[in-house]
């Protein structure tokens, strides 16, 4: 998703154009509904089955429909609720359901990028973009095509992080530098 408008949770400013936004696809909470129909499957079976012997109370069945409907709906809302947002000063994800929980990484702080992709990532073209910090690392999961969020992030923070640019400065000066900074080391002990 690239629509270039941020949800009004976000505190950009008002001249911090959107490159990319982004959200994870709905497809990470199939694992939850699975994990909640096999619940409530269960729970239904063992009360509707005449060849069981005993069965469970109504109230705990009724408990674990409700936990295998539970399940994959708090699944889902967090997948609608989380939102991903670069723009030319920074990446920020939005999460939360009841609540908001906004995480801010500066781009100029960014050192390196990498994305990462699974055989079913691969296949049906989505993955995980990291954005590694001094502070640790930003995350952007299961986004599509992670390869062009990666290189969206590379533009804005200056390219890809490569150290093709040359050393500013010749060897001379650098020379005169270091000479320099021996002089000051050498006064400060001898002068202390």
């Amino acid at each position: 998703m690239t629509d270039a408008e941020a949800p009004p949770a976000l505190p950009l400013a008002d001249d911090e154009p959107v490159g990319w936004t982004g959200r994870p696809r709905l497809s990470a909470a199939i694992p939850s509904a699975l994990v909640g129909f096999v619940v409530a499957v269960v729970g239904v079976g063992w009360w509707a089955l005449p060849a069981v012997s005993t069965r469970p109370p109504l109230l705990l069945v009724v408990a674990a429909v409700l936990l295998g409907v539970t399940v994959p709906a708090v699944s889902l809302l967090s997948l609608v609720n989380t939102r991903y947002v670069v723009t030319d000063r920074a990446a920020y994800v939005k999460r939360g359901v009841l609540g908001r929980r906004v995480s801010r990484a500066r781009l100029a702080k960014v050192e390196n990028t990498a994305y990462r992709q699974s055989v079913t990532g691969s296949l049906f073209g989505y993955g995980t973009v990291e954005l590694q910090t001094a502070g640790g690392s930003f995350t952007f999961r299961r986004v599509d095509d992670p390869a062009s969020v990666r290189a969206t992030v590379d533009e804005r923070t200056g390219g890809s992080g490569d150290a093709d640019e040359p050393v500013p400065g010749s060897l001379r000066e650098w020379r005169a530098v270091r000479e320099e900074v021996r002089a000051l080391r050498a006064g400060f002990e001898g002068g202390g």
